[in-house]
């Protein structure tokens, strides 16, 4: 028995499979997108934009409900419902830090309503109409300037011309924004809170940074 088992030997196979040129090109080629991939990605992530533009619009503030729902207290006049093209704003900034701004804004408001005055027994049509536009330089202070999500504030200081019936005057342009909300990294939304020339209330658009 003891011979038998001596005489007997027991070989074991055990299979190794050697990657062939065809699996080495497939690896290649995962590897080769993933690493395009990532150095994409990578890019993006640390692109800084230098420049941004912003356009924004917004249908009322508080400058319209105060001097388009006023009414005359002699009874002479009457009002129609107020229309309004809404408020316009465009503005252009240049990153001087990750933290500063500096830009240009331009704004321009138009609403109206019709109205009707008694004089001496006749009745006369007419438009009351508020309308400005102003240019300012700007100051803004930005948290977050990369990333995704980004608060500022916004401060600039200009002239402007009203335009508003009865009246074609200059004027000092001056708007405060504390509250300013970017969401996005080339392309963005973003609101605003502010009080100003500009607007008094809310502004609200698209921007896309370069």
């Amino acid at each position: 028995m003891g011979d038998y088992l001596g005489s007997c030997s027991v070989s074991l196979l055990i299979p190794i499979y050697l990657p062939t040129n065809q699996s080495y090109t497939h690896m290649k080629r995962i590897i080769i997108f993933f690493s395009v991939f990532l150095m994409h990605f990578v890019s993006l992530s640390a692109q800084e934009y230098k420049y941004e533009a912003k356009l924004g619009w917004f249908p009322l503030d508080a400058l319209n409900l105060v001097y388009l729902m006023g009414e005359d207290p002699s009874g002479e006049t009457t009002y129609g419902p107020m229309k309004t093209a809404g408020i316009f704003s465009a503005d252009f900034d240049y990153k001087v830090k990750k933290w500063l701004t500096v830009g240009a804004k331009l704004n321009y408001r138009n609403s109206w309503r019709d109205m009707k005055t008694i004089s001496d027994g006749l009745e006369v049509y007419n438009i009351d109409r508020l309308q400005a536009v102003s240019v300012m330089p700007t100051v803004k202070f930005t948290t977050g300037h990369d990333s995704v999500f980004r608060y500022y504030a916004t401060l600039g200081v200009g002239a402007g011309m009203d335009l508003s019936s009865g009246v074609n005057d200059a004027f000092v342009a001056l708007q405060f924004t504390p509250v300013g909300i970017s969401v996005g990294k080339k392309v963005s939304w973003y609101f605003e809170l502010g009080i100003g020339h500009a607007f008094m209330g809310f502004m609200t658009g698209i921007s896309w940074r370069f």
